[in-house]
């Protein structure tokens, strides 16, 4: 006897859309990050950092999907690597500030283009109407949600 049933489950769209989204990583993993020696929570600070430029902790864990303290630990690797760098915040002295070094640019640099191609592949399941229409409701959705943590934000 199942405590949940399927039908339950399907309509829980957080699963629903941490399985897609898993899957993907690791066919992301597989296919282009594991061969350039990246990890998944790396690649999500390298993005971040590619896309934001210079952020704090806070603001990169948040862009980058991921636990501040993880995402800490993470950092600290990626610096020890060269891929990342880190200065006091102007603005805020408790603050450090973290952006990407030209190794890590140079790293962005190769595996983007894997990135758009794998996008590209699942997109092209969808017809251009369908795609347009699943953007804007994941968009819709992602906006309802970070309104309900707008408490928490860090600006």
């Amino acid at each position: 006897m199942s405590l949940i049933t399927k039908d339950e489950i399907d309509q829980i769209l957080n699963i629903r859309i941490l399985r897609l989204a898993s899957k993907l990583s690791l066919i992301f993993q597989r296919e282009s990050l594991r061969p350039a020696g990246v990890s998944v929570q790396q690649w999500r600070v390298l993005v971040s950092l590619a896309q934001y430029g210079e952020l704090h902790l806070r603001l990169l864990a948040r862009h980058s999907a991921q636990d501040p303290a993880h995402t800490s630990r993470v950092v600290k690797t990626m610096i020890s690597k060269g891929w990342v760098e880190s200065r006091d915040d102007m603005q805020d002295k408790r603050r450090i500030q973290y952006d990407l070094t030209r190794d890590g640019i140079k790293i962005v640099e190769k595996i983007w283009p894997d990135a758009k191609l794998l996008a590209a592949d699942i997109s092209n399941i969808f017809s251009d109407t369908e795609f347009v229409q699943l953007k804007n409701l994941l968009d819709r959705a992602n906006a309802s949600c970070e309104a309900r943590l707008k408490d928490d934000a860090d600006t």
